[in-house]
């Protein structure tokens, strides 16, 4: 068993966390669903803005139709989407955004851990290889 199924297992409280690691995005869908997770790849290695960021989240959620393409529509539309079932959002290609739009992480961030607070369901892995450098504005958040 890996050490992401071991902690899946276990149970990971709703959370933004860091995760380091050099495992791709099909390997740690494999340890996610084998937990018995449900999975979300939110890819943005070839996200430059805040209207790629919106429109990637359409897709990767599923969000109805009405999505507004702002901050707000996804706030309301990530909170309406709960579907009950343990799931992990693993969020590949951060640094190439952050290079790109520091601004939309950073509102990314805080949309993610204010539907934590009040719906409870998301668990976000930010991923992070093994031999890459902290970002500040990631610095905070836990590392599982």
């Amino acid at each position: 068993m890996t050490e992401l199924r071991t902690l899946l297992t276990n149970g990971l409280r709703p959370g933004v966390y860091r995760w380091r690691s050099d495992h791709t995005p099909d390997q740690v869908r494999r340890d996610v669903v084998a937990a018995g997770w449900d999975f979300v790849l939110l890819d943005t290695t070839e996200i430059h803005d805040k209207m790629g960021f919106l429109d990637l989240c359409a897709t990767t959620f599923d969000l109805p139709r009405w999505f507004g393409r702002n901050w707000d529509a996804l706030a309301d539309s990530l909170s309406d989407r709960s579907t009950g079932e343990p799931e992990i959002v693993f969020w590949a290609g951060l640094q190439h955004l952050l290079d790109h739009d520091h601004d939309t992480v950073d509102v990314a961030l805080q949309i993610f851990t204010e539907d934590i607070t009040s719906s409870g369901q998301l668990r976000v892995l930010i991923h992070e290889p093994t031999d890459a450098k902290t970002p500040a504005l990631l610095s905070s958040l836990p590392v599982v």
